[in-house]
């Protein structure tokens, strides 16, 4: 008989991870083990690995070797927590060895390292000079009668061999005259004189020479080589010979009773594979090149469930990116290896692990056994089967994923059209269980499209909950999947319609484009009139007026059915007169029509209030259209239904300049709206924020707010309210000397219908300004006047609404027309009412520069004054800074330094740089400290402390700390009250002690006020002993 102690075993070779250059599947290297046995093998016709010289890979231990791939294919052929598998297998190696042949079954999910204790025990048993015979079974050749035999009858030469007969008769059985596929053929003769031969010849083998004999994946065998594997387990007991299975645990094995014949044999020991411990993980990680985090190996456990292959895997995607340039470190990174390992383990392992993983996947959460019975057509049972095997693979944990690195990986393995065709079914699955709207909704839109009249209304649900929870980007993504959902065009134009008003809050200029498409579906019949009055707000708002007048037109042909018809009419038409009061003619049948309904319901207020603001301020029917909106902003409860409304409220309550008078009366109810979350809602508040800010004079805040609201939504989504925040950064550029950064604000393109609103009167009142502050009159003088003819045509002129005649007024003052000037500021103060003071005070301001100095003085102290009362802090400065002026030609050179410091502290407050460098010039350096950086809260010092602490001051003290805030030295303090230096420092001593601050800059603004109304610093104010 001829001996082949150097034939290398035929099997394939079964990397125990899928990693590239691998030098050899079967190299394993252990440590020392006992009993004798080499434990440092390599298999005939491998590739040897280099010499190890230390437990560490790379580094000091192995100078020269490369971190990334090398070091993979080293830690590929590691076996961790093994000792005890290995010191078996030497065992029942020696003991075959000696005559006393076993079988043996490593049993372990896929991943675990059956076939690297395999390849191991092949190095063990050639260097002891055992025949290594090997086999791989296959679920592809199931069907093939044996299949897996014939491979052990290859590899042991027998077809080849002097037992020619061997050779026919698997000839016989593969021939189809047997193919074994039933327990009664097994029993035929023919059945049993073959396997009898095949076994008693592997037999003779191992009797000249011993063997070991392993099938790896014994599971995929096929029924006859299942039969004739035990038939040779139950004789190798006196044998040379040692048989190893490894399996994958089967719950439901195709062929059961052979199976179980097999595994459960008397003749066979098993030897279970586990998984990885925690700190198995750790030494996998310790043979890296680099060091690992310490908790690394707790994450990556808990990641894998101890799986080697997984393990390793997700070293490797981490290695692989330090080789291309990565410095951090070791970290979890998942790879093209780690997702072809999960790849592997799920083919690999008992089915339906797979599609049943591919489901899990697709889900997303954690899915009852009962839902996937229906979702992929299969018995509970084999469910409930398919969960097990995959959570001893290490890939579920309490029926989800371990990690959602891992239901990455999964959909990475996936193809595109077998993720489309779960979420098909996953959604008519969810649907019909009755599962929510937003659930099915998710698995609809991944579907790309699914057939079914209760498709469109889910997905209409779904979106509505979504925009009520300000999940903006989910509503817009299902009403997409709505739109190509529906069976006919009135459904896809309402599909477009709410698709539109979703997108309005993320940016209109997107909505926008569906304009034409919803106009021509009104035109159709397509869209009901409730759709069809929304759409005529987002026609106004883009500028599009004969759109919206056809629509409204169109929508009113028949005669209104109902009140709640008319109320949802009112919001187009308030709209329109807001917007666009030169075309409130060509609506005036509709509005005749609403108004013989009587009061609106409440629905409808908010719009009515915001829409009445400005168009109808004057001469609303249904009252004070001011109070009624903020009303409105303080009691309407804030969703998306209600946003729209209360922005254009508070918009038209700056432009009546009551923001302004109320300060931050209206904040919370911004917060309430910038708590939606929608890009369109926030830019509305800051654009909101940033008229109120320019009432006041903060023109830092101004630009802060006005440029966050174009960061959010683009100037071109803004339609014609983009006049509004141009406008505001043109004034604040402007008057803050930043020329180039007004005139590129003035060269952002607008649409030509912006000058049809009063959104246009503020952008010319803006660019008159700017025209007016760089010497460009004679534009200016055009803007102003076109501002004049505007608000006429419109019978809108409403001083409040854009001073235009106080700008005119200034205009002609520079051309030195100083009579046009005084007449334009007196009819401007003619037409505005008392409490409008921030008006009153700018025309005043005007007038007073315009008139002789006998009546200059009188009437820029009646404008400062007016000018504080309405917190307009750099007009406040400017007029205060003109009345310094006038002090200093009236020979009060001690009260003008002083007006002109109180005039330098508050530009400084306000942002006013050309003014700044005006007061320079009188004033000298300005050496004064800035105030005193704001805390953590918000501010300096809170106002009530400041006020408490003030309050706390005697007469005599207060006098001099309110001369101090304002800017006069000690020795002007002394001369203005008649004391002495001495006196001066002591009563500032003890004002600083009690109000807590160390510099006079530090001193409560309000002392400023106090300055001021108490005529410290007028002409003729009095001098009071603080002695």
């Amino acid at each position: 008989m001829q001996h082949n102690q150097k034939r290398t075993p035929t099997a394939p070779e079964m990397p125990l991870w899928p990693l590239p250059r691998i030098w050899s599947a079967a190299y394993i290297d252990a440590g020392a083990a006992p009993g004798g046995i080499p434990v440092r093998a390599v298999v005939p016709g491998t590739k040897s690995p280099p010499a190890r010289r230390s437990r560490h890979l790379g580094g000091h231990g192995c100078p020269g070797l490369p971190t990334g791939e090398a070091a993979m294919n080293q830690l590929t052929g590691e076996l961790i927590e093994r000792d005890e598998h290995l010191h078996a297998l030497k065992g029942l190696l020696t003991a075959a060895l000696a005559g006393r042949g076993q079988a043996i079954v490593l049993s372990g999910a896929s991943g675990s390292g059956k076939t690297a204790l395999l390849n191991r025990l092949a190095q063990l048993a050639v260097e002891a000079g055992a025949e290594v015979v090997a086999a791989v079974a296959s679920r592809t050749e199931q069907s093939l009668p044996l299949g897996v035999i014939g491979q052990l009858a290859h590899g042991a030469g027998l077809v080849t061999g002097k037992d020619p007969a061997i050779a026919g008769l698997l000839e016989e059985a593969m021939s189809g005259r047997w193919d074994g596929s039933s327990t009664e053929q097994i029993h035929q003769q023919p059945s049993a004189r073959i396997l009898h031969a095949l076994c008693m010849a592997l037999l003779r083998r191992a009797a000249d020479q011993p063997s070991v004999v392993y099938v790896d994946d014994v599971h995929h065998a096929d029924p006859s080589s299942l039969e004739c594997l035990s038939y040779l387990m139950r004789r190798v007991r006196n044998a040379r010979m040692l048989v190893v299975l490894a399996a994958i645990p089967q719950l439901a094995p195709a062929y059961p009773m052979q199976y179980a014949e097999l595994l459960h044999s008397s003749s066979s020991v098993p030897l279970p594979v586990g998984p990885l411990t925690r700190q198995g993980v750790a030494q996998v990680l310790a043979r890296l090149p680099q060091p690992a985090d310490r908790g690394l190996s707790a994450q990556y456990h808990a990641i894998t469930g101890g799986n080697p292959r997984l393990a390793v895997a997700l070293v490797g995607d981490s290695l692989r990116r330090i080789d291309h340039g990565a410095e951090e470190g070791i970290r979890t990174v998942v790879g093209e290896t780690f997702i072809e390992a999960v790849r592997t383990c799920l083919y690999r392992s008992e089915q339906p692990a797979l599609p049943v993983a591919r489901a899990l996947a697709v889900a997303g959460v954690r899915t009852e056994p009962a839902v996937l019975t229906r979702l992929l057509d299969i018995n509970e049972e084999m469910v409930r089967c398919a969960l097990l095997t995959l959570r001893r693979v290490g890939l579920l944990a309490e029926g989800t994923f371990r990690d959602p690195r891992i239901r990455t990986a999964v959909l990475a393995a996936m193809l595109p059209d077998e993720r489309m065709d779960l979420h098909r079914r996953l959604a008519s699955v969810s649907h019909a269980a009755g599962e929510p709207a937003s659930v099915v909704a998710r698995y609809l839109v991944d579907a790309d499209r699914v057939d079914g009249a209760w498709v469109a209304p889910t997905l209409h649900e779904a979106a509505d909950q979504a925009l009520a929870e300000g999940r903006t980007e989910d509503a817009i993504s299902f009403l997409d999947s709505a739109s190509t959902a529906v069976v006919d065009e009135r459904q896809r134009a309402e599909a477009t319609s709410a698709l539109t008003r979703i997108e309005w809050q993320t940016n209109p200029a997107d909505a926008a484009r569906r304009l034409p498409e919803l106009v021509a579906a009104v035109r159709a019949g397509m869209l009901v009139r409730r759709h069809a009055v929304a759409l005529v707000a987002y026609l106004l708002w883009h500028g599009h007026i004969d759109d919206a007048v056809e629509v409204i037109t169109m929508i009113t042909s028949a005669e209104l059915p109902e009140p709640e018809f008319a109320a949802s009419l009112s919001v187009p038409l308030l709209l329109l007169a807001y917007l666009f009061p030169d075309h409130l003619d060509r609506v005036r049948g509709p509005w005749e029509s609403l108004a013989a309904h009587g009061p609106l319901p409440p629905p409808c207020r908010p719009l009515q209030a915001a829409a009445e603001l400005t168009a109808l301020a004057a001469r609303s029917p249904h009252g004070d259209a001011v109070a009624a909106a903020e009303q409105v902003v303080h009691n309407t409860r804030v969703d998306h239904e209600a946003l729209g409304p209360i922005s254009i409220a508070l918009l038209g309550t700056i432009f009546t300049d009551r923001i302004g008078a109320t300060g931050s009366a209206h904040y919370p109810v911004l917060h309430r709206a910038a708590d939606r979350r929608t890009p369109t809602t926030q830019a509305l508040v800051s654009a909101v924020l940033a008229e109120g800010t320019l009432c006041r004079g903060d023109l830092t805040a101004t630009e802060e707010h006005a440029r966050r609201a174009l960061d959010l939504i683009p100037a071109k989504g803004w339609g014609v309210a983009v006049g509004a925040l141009l406008s505001n950064m043109v004034l604040a550029a402007t008057v803050s000397g930043a020329h180039d950064a007004a005139e590129k604000w003035l060269s952002v393109p607008v649409p030509a219908a912006m000058f049809d609103t009063p959104f246009g009167l503020k952008y010319l009142h803006a660019r008159g300004t700017y025209y007016l502050r760089t010497d460009c009159v004679r534009a200016a003088l055009i803007d102003f006047q076109a501002c004049g003819r505007m608000t006429t045509a419109w019978e809108l002129d409403l001083p409040e609404l854009v001073p235009w005649r106080t700008e005119l007024a200034r205009a002609h003052l520079a051309l030195g027309r100083r009579q046009q000037s005084r007449e334009l500021a007196r009819d401007q103060l003619g037409r505005l009412p008392q409490h409008r003071v921030r008006e009153r005070g700018s025309a005043l301001w005007v007038l007073a520069l315009a008139s002789d100095p006998a009546d200059r003085l009188r009437l820029l102290q009646e404008a400062v004054n007016l000018l504080r009362a309405s917190d307009d802090t750099l007009s406040t400065a400017g007029a205060t800074a003109d009345l310094g002026e006038a002090l200093h030609r009236a020979g009060d050179l001690d009260a003008a330094r002083a007006t002109w410091q109180v005039a330098r502290r508050l530009a400084r407050r306000s942002g006013g740089g050309p003014l700044l460098d005006r007061l320079r010039t009188v004033l000298g350096p300005d050496d004064a400290r800035e105030p005193a950086e704001p805390d953590a809260l918000g501010g300096s010092r809170p106002d009530l402390a400041a006020a408490v602490a003030v309050d706390g001051l005697t007469d005599a003290e207060r006098r001099v700390a309110a001369l101090a805030a304002v800017g006069y030295t000690n020795r002007e303090i002394a001369t203005k009250l008649y004391v002495t230096v001495s006196t001066v420092e002591q009563h500032l001593t003890r004002v600083y002690r009690k109000l807590q601050v160390s510099r006079r800059t530090d001193l409560p603004t309000g002392l400023i006020d106090e300055a001021l109304d108490g005529g410290e610093c007028s002409p003729d104010g009095s001098h009071v002993s603080v002695a």
